[in-house]
């Protein structure tokens, strides 16, 4: 049988109901919910209870058998008291195999007998051939559950409940226990001819926690092969839940203070750790437990190891790690001793680095000595056109750095402040001009472990970039050295530490290039655009070509940016490399040129037969205003070939998708502009009308103009012009 959406049937059901409006203001509902209700079920499942395979459901749990919990169904009204006859129903909408349609229907008006109801009749009031035994129990009919509407009324307010009751006993009412998923219920109140309506969504859920105990404490030793696998299960003394069994829970576990929330690694839970020489003494490790909806608990048990044969001795290690993630260990990092013997003869000792990256201190002279650190490696990680723009905010006091790490990495040039020229050694190294920072020693600046600088970085006193020693045996050092580094250029934290550090996630932009074909000594200005719309703050790109093919002859920008933080360089035949931002970034569109690269060709082919995507030598990135990152891909696609700016609707985007909706818009001439969303059904959801500029604009629809996921149909009017579209909301 076909069923209806939720919504659908709520509003089928007020598309039925008389309202009369005259001059009187009751009756009044008060407080009818706007939003979803959740009721909370802390309760054990019953069996005998909406478990009817025919009818019943659970997706999640895979079980006919839906939990239950206590339903507080109620609404207040306000009448005449002077008035008639008060008149007062309810229909409750069920969705019982959490389909997302309501299928099954309990009119007050008609209510079924005791232990029953009519599933699916959402669609067919009055069908009675689909009987769903809600309730199983072993009891006589008269005994069994059925439901009722329970009113009264005090003054001049009428309460109305949804109730459960027996036949033996009429007058005894029990809140009901409605099953898992998302249900509605429409109330309707009605006296003298004047209808009201209450119609909201309510949610049952498990919101109980699982039992979780502990088992006690842990004392063992590592042994000679150096590792103490350790289970969950071993720790756990009992676990249980209301709802999910215990086959079905999942049992995870993590070192104390490593993460928060439910442990997991790619994906799935931890239910087995193993300690090493690094957990020697006590580990306070946490067990979890997660049930199907959810919910979880955790206990706690201390596990220590003690290493009685000492296999776990080892020389010191001596590690670099990201002043903003102290997890984050840096690779390529070389250590250095200085020390001076009575001769005053001066002594530096390079330490040689492990495959984990620490270096190892196997070197303990007889005087008085420091240890630095020292990285060399690829100047450009982590250093992009972001950061300029970062940097540029903060010097012109509109947006301040908001750590004082990040101003001692904004510091490109050491001279112990920042200033615009550091912005400028920072671009030419993107731009390939130079290959160093100038005034640096290296890549990357080192501290001791546990450096707080003060508001004023510059004036820190207690952040040194050496350790110092005297002499003693090896064992007496520290088992792990530690140095805190700051990447120099890097104000946004997107240096890759190790080969193991993951970058965060992007979306990726493309970047337009026509791909004209070109005959030997053709010089073109080729456009390059952008094939999304929206408000971008800058960008940086790399088009790499062959210089036997191709001649790059100048980089300019096109009118849809601003000029006067473009620059563009190729530091080497063919390496074109481009940066921008815009402090006051605003809105371009996909026909607009971002900027134009003039060429000549060295021999005759299409323009892409020439690019050289595999030498890409900066990352190619683009920036929104409020800081995202997304990728900026060059594709090549058949000339552009209008330059005419008319007036122009781009398709909206997300599309399909569930953000909120952007239509790019450019207006020839200042104009109206009136934007229209309906639903198939014809119904409208959304218009807008207002008075634009001349040039380009975004018009944005939040997501609450959605009642429900699907298709619609958009309009955009603009001075007579119609342009039209559909879009889909998931």
């Amino acid at each position: 049988m076909r069923k209806l959406t939720y919504t659908s049937v709520l509003v089928a059901y007020v598309w039925g109901l008389a309202i009369v409006c005259n001059a009187q203001n009751c009756p009044t509902i008060l407080q009818c919910p706007g939003s979803l209700q959740t009721i909370c079920d802390p309760t054990e499942n019953d069996s005998l209870l909406w478990n009817e395979p025919l009818y019943t459901w659970s997706p999640l749990l895979e079980s006919a058998d839906l939990y239950e919990g206590i339903a507080d169904l109620s609404m207040r009204a306000r009448i005449c008291q002077t008035g008639g006859a008060v008149a007062v129903s309810f229909k409750l909408l069920l969705d019982l195999d959490s389909d997302f349609f309501s299928e099954t229907v309990v009119n007050s008006n008609e209510l079924p007998p005791p232990g029953i109801i009519f599933a699916n009749n959402g669609q067919t009031p009055g069908n009675t051939d689909d009987t769903l035994r809600f309730d199983k129990r072993n009891v006589p009919n008269t005994v069994k559950f059925k439901f009722v509407l329970e009113q009264h009324t005090s003054n001049d307010t009428v309460y109305a409940h949804v109730r459960w009751n027996t036949e033996d006993s009429p007058l005894q009412y029990l809140m009901p226990r409605l099953p898992e998923g998302k249900h509605g219920i429409l109330w309707t109140i009605t006296q003298d001819g004047v209808t009201r309506t209450c119609q909201y969504s309510f949610q049952v859920t498990d919101c109980a926690s699982p039992v979780l105990v502990c088992g006690s404490s842990i004392l063992d030793d590592i042994g000679p092969d150096h590792i103490f696998p350790v289970a969950a299960s071993e720790l756990i003394e009992y676990v249980g839940d209301n709802i999910t069994t215990p086959a079905n829970l999942e049992i995870s576990l993590r070192i104390s203070g490593t993460g928060t929330g439910f442990p997991l690694v790619d994906g799935q839970p931890v239910t087995t750790l193993s300690l090493d020489c690094a957990h020697l003494g006590d580990n306070l490790l946490q067990v979890w437990a997660r049930d199907q909806h959810g919910n979880t608990a955790n206990c706690a048990v201390n596990v220590t190891l003690t290493d009685s044969v000492f296999s776990c001795s080892a020389l010191p290690r001596i590690c670099a790690y990201a002043f903003w993630d102290t997890t984050l260990l840096i690779e390529n990092v070389n250590s250095r001793l200085f020390w001076q013997d009575p001769s005053g003869a001066e002594w530096i000792h390079q330490l040689d680095s492990t495959r984990a990256g620490c270096n190892v201190l196997d070197t303990f002279p007889n005087y008085l000595f420091a240890i630095t650190e020292r990285c060399l490696a690829d100047p450009l990680n982590g250093v992009t056109t972001f950061d300029l723009l970062l940097i540029s905010r903060h010097i012109l006091a509109i947006e301040s750095l908001n750590a004082p790490w990040k101003i001692i990495a904004a510091d490109a040039n050491s001279s112990g402040s920042v200033t615009t020229n550091d912005i400028v050694q920072l671009r030419r190294l993107i731009l390939g001009i130079i290959t160093t920072l100038p005034g640096s020693n290296g890549s990357w600046r080192f501290f001791t472990e546990g450096c707080q600088f003060p508001p004023n970085p510059f004036e820190a006193v207690n952040c040194k970039d050496y350790y110092e020693f005297t002499p003693m045996p090896f064992w007496a050092f520290p088992e792990e050295i530690r140095f805190s580094g700051l990447k120099l250029g890097d104000v946004n934290n997107s240096a890759v530490a190790n080969n193991l550090h993951q970058a965060a996630e992007r979306s990726t932009t493309l970047l337009e290039i026509p791909d004209p074909l070109l005959q030997k000594g053709d010089i073109i200005d080729v456009p390059v655009r952008l094939q999304q719309a929206g408000e971008w703050a800058g960008f940086q790109c790399n088009l790499p070509f062959d210089p036997a093919k191709v001649e790059v002859l100048d980089i300019r920008p096109g009118a849809s940016i601003n000029s006067q933080e473009f620059a563009a360089a190729q530091p080497v035949p063919g390496d074109v490399r481009i940066s921008w931002f815009d402090l006051y970034p605003g809105v371009i569109l996909p026909d607009e040129a971002m900027f134009y690269v003039r060429v000549r060709a060295v021999k005759p082919g299409r323009l892409h037969e020439a690019f050289l995507p595999e030498k890409h030598s900066i990352v190619s990135e683009i920036y929104t205003p409020n800081g995202e990152t997304n990728n900026l891909e060059p594709i090549f696609h058949a000339p552009f070939t209008s330059e005419d700016l008319e007036t122009q609707v781009f398709p909206p985007a997300p599309n399909p998708g569930s953000a909120a909706l952007r239509f790019p818009v450019r207006l020839k001439q200042a104009g109206i502009v009136r934007l229209e969303i309906e639903a198939l059904n014809g119904k409208k959801v959304f218009a807008e009308q207002i008075q634009l500029s001349e040039g380009a604009h975004l018009l944005e629809v939040p997501p609450s103009t959605f009642p429900v996921s699907g298709v619609y149909t958009w309009r955009v009017n603009i001075d007579g012009q119609s342009f039209r579209g559909k879009l889909v909301r998931i």
